[in-house]
């Protein structure tokens, strides 16, 4: 099977990109101006990637097929991390509608989207259709399990499942 990747004139439209990087020709890339991809990262065929208001991606991240950053807030990526199949990490929440009533101000945003950040731990993996929402750290090490709604911060090297997340278990941290 033969792979195709995004050009070189493409991956120039970046804020910064690292040695060995891949994205796949069908990956869907918005405000690449505002995105760093330090080396080795791997962006799957079909993955959105919004750059919001920044997204900093580590070293030898996989972001999975049908995987979503967007929202326009901010997000950084740990080294050594994953985004699974269909999951979403949502920067910003808002509705369509809301300019409509209760009436907005001049300066606001049209939608009325509350724009956050999300920051996941270098070793930490966001499992398949797994949403984490505005304003949520994922610690270093941790796991979110499939199908998992984060909330609230996950503590470092924990397994976290359910819908509000819950910690079930933790991982042993490497070396140890």
């Amino acid at each position: 099977m033969i792979q195709v990747y995004k050009t070189k004139e493409f991956l120039a439209r970046f804020a910064f990109v690292g040695d060995d990087v891949q994205i796949f020709e069908q990956a869907l890339i918005l405000k690449p101006e505002v995105i760093q991809l330090a080396d080795g990262v791997r962006i799957d065929d079909y993955a959105r990637i919004e750059g919001g208001s920044g997204l900093r991606v580590g070293k030898y991240v996989h972001i999975a097929s049908f995987a979503s950053i967007l929202g326009g807030g901010e997000a950084q990526i740990g080294n050594f991390s994953g985004i699974g199949q269909g999951a979403k990490l949502i920067t910003g929440v808002g509705h369509p509608f809301e300019d409509k009533f209760p009436a907005k101000l001049p300066d606001q945003d049209p939608y009325h989207r509350t724009r956050g950040k999300i920051f996941m731990g270098d070793y930490s993996f966001v499992a398949v259709n797994a949403v984490v929402m505005p304003n949520v750290t994922i610690g270093e090490g941790a796991v979110v399990g499939a199908g998992a709604v984060v909330t609230k911060n996950v503590p470092p090297w924990a397994i976290v499942v359910g819908a509000p997340a819950r910690v079930i278990g933790s991982r042993e941290k490497f070396g140890e």
